[in-house]
């Protein structure tokens, strides 16, 4: 199977990639955690072949399968996963996504991140080679939904410490999930084939996935439609409405809990200034962008958090559903009030990374911001290279995205945080960071959204972010590629349960 993943991918490194990118998506394929998901999105057995929860929710033993191995045939065991989760909060790897372990609110993962407690001190435990052991801070409901991500998956210990950074390199390279490294030629593909020692191998059907490192859509779709991919990364408009009419089948889509957003350096002047990003994200008309710019499906946001969590009511911009001659108008008021106006206009640097279809709605909301005689400067940048801007803070605003790896409003919120590993904005409320933590102290489900909702407002209010749409991820899948999911959202499609059937 050939599929277009996007653009490079950064690592291939577990513990060190970040959700939903490039590396990401071949991580899936690569290594598998404790827990996996079927077709419909629920979490079963990876793995663990079970797990048990204590009565006061603060413990959680999982039992490995019997004769894990890893793809060089050496035994997996509990003690790979004390490593990976040990390895993932160590300050000295300068590992970003220790956080997750935060929070899941595995004991002592905020301390030793602070680099106040040592690595071992961290709550888990191997009680033998099949048994893992976690102890939690405080009951977590959302707990074993997290094992799907990345951050919580096991790495090979010997090979991790005898070749350090090389280690990904497809010669030094060793996996535990359906397939391993065979290829990596950078910026042109990532090459995988099945791996023999994977516990499920004999009902994994497809031997070799190619994930190409294309980022434009239209090259996406030329290779597509000459037979060179089974599976893009996103479609076109143009190419969506036609194929709708004249092969729907080859359409397939799969909400996700994600949102497409702009973020602000709310650390560098105007945007540090709440009316002037009020102003820019009032006036925009999400309605039209959705319909005629994306034009697949995806619902306009007024919020970060998408409407895919059961029972919870997210909070929604005051300007929803104001008349767009009225925004315009209030708009204007907020940049006067920021001294910008008709002889001093506000100028907007936006970077977005390479994409036909993110230049186009950058293109579009440029024109959107034009009556309030707003001048925009677009940048765009390679993968890598946007990635470092935004990490950097050396951008005003940016194209980006946020996306949550478990249903709970707080993994959308959590990154707004003071000081969060991902709060790309810079924005630091101490009001939004208490309602979080209140939220995850409360008693029950309807206190612990009440509060959410409290703190999403609170973020509207701010607008650090603006959010545009929510995701859903629509591609263009080779009708004779199978094994689709019918929802999931966290967006994981693994290449394992996939499969050919002949070409009608």
């Amino acid at each position: 199977m050939v599929r277009a993943n996007g653009a490079e991918p950064a690592t291939v490194d577990p513990g060190f990639v970040q959700s939903n990118t490039p590396g990401d998506v071949i991580i899936n394929d690569l290594f598998e955690g404790l827990v996996i998901e079927d077709s419909e999105g629920r979490e079963i057995p990876g793995q663990a072949r079970a797990w048990k929860v204590s009565e006061d929710g603060k413990t959680i033993t999982f039992f490995l399968k019997e004769g894990l191995n890893w793809s060089d045939g050496t035994a997996l065991t509990a003690e790979d996963f004390v490593y990976a989760w040990q390895r993932a909060v160590n300050p000295a790897t300068g590992n970003v996504t220790g956080f997750n372990l935060e929070t899941a609110n595995v004991v002592n993962a905020a301390e030793i991140i602070a680099g106040n407690v040592p690595v071992n001190e961290l709550g888990v435990k191997a009680l033998d080679p099949l048994t893992f052991e976690v102890r939690l801070n405080k009951p977590t409901s959302y707990f074993i939904s997290m094992m799907s991500i990345k951050t919580f998956f096991p790495v090979p210990k010997a090979t991790v410490e005898k070749y350090g950074d090389s280690w990904t390199r497809p010669e030094h390279f060793v996996s535990n999930g359906a397939y391993t490294l065979q290829q990596w030629v950078p910026n042109e593909k990532v090459d995988v084939i099945r791996n023999q020692q994977y516990w499920d191998n004999d009902n994994t059907v497809i031997e070799k996935v190619t994930y190409l490192a294309l980022a434009s859509p239209n090259a996406e779709y030329i290779r597509y439609q000459a037979g060179e991919i089974h599976m893009t990364n996103n479609v076109q408009l143009e190419y969506y409405q036609k194929l709708m009419k004249e092969s729907p089948e080859q359409i397939q889509g799969l909400r996700t809990l994600g949102s497409y957003i702009y973020s602000f350096n709310t650390e560098v002047a105007p945007f540090d200034n709440p009316d002037v990003r009020r102003a820019l994200s009032m006036v925009i008309d999400r309605e039209l962008l959705v319909e005629r710019i994306i034009g697949q499906g995806e619902p306009s946001a007024y919020g970060v958090v998408p409407d895919l969590i059961a029972e919870y009511e997210g909070a929604v911009a005051q300007f929803k559903g104001v008349d767009s001659k009225q925004k315009i108008e209030q708009a204007k008021a907020l940049l006067a009030s920021a001294d910008y106006g008709p002889d001093k206009p506000l100028t907007v640097r936006l970077i977005y990374n390479t994409s036909e279809s993110h230049k186009k709605i950058a293109l579009v909301i440029a024109a959107m911001w034009k009556p309030l005689g707003v001048k925009v400067e677009l940048e765009n940048m390679e993968w890598n290279a946007y990635l470092a801007a935004k990490t950097t803070g050396d951008y005003s605003v940016a194209r980006s995205y946020a996306f949550a790896d478990f249903a709970e409003p707080y993994a959308m919120l959590a990154r707004f945080q003071c000081g969060h590993s991902n709060n790309e904005t810079g924005y630091c409320d101490s009001r939004f960071d208490d309602l979080l933590k209140r939220a995850g102290e409360a008693s029950s489900q309807a206190e612990r959204y009440q509060l959410y909702h409290q703190a999403e407002v609170l973020l509207n209010e701010a607008s650090p972010v603006i959010p545009l749409y929510h995701y859903s991820h629509t591609r263009l899948v080779k009708p004779e590629l199978k094994g689709f999911p019918d929802s999931n959202p966290k967006g994981n499609i693994y290449a394992k349960d996939l499969f050919f059937v002949e070409k009608s």
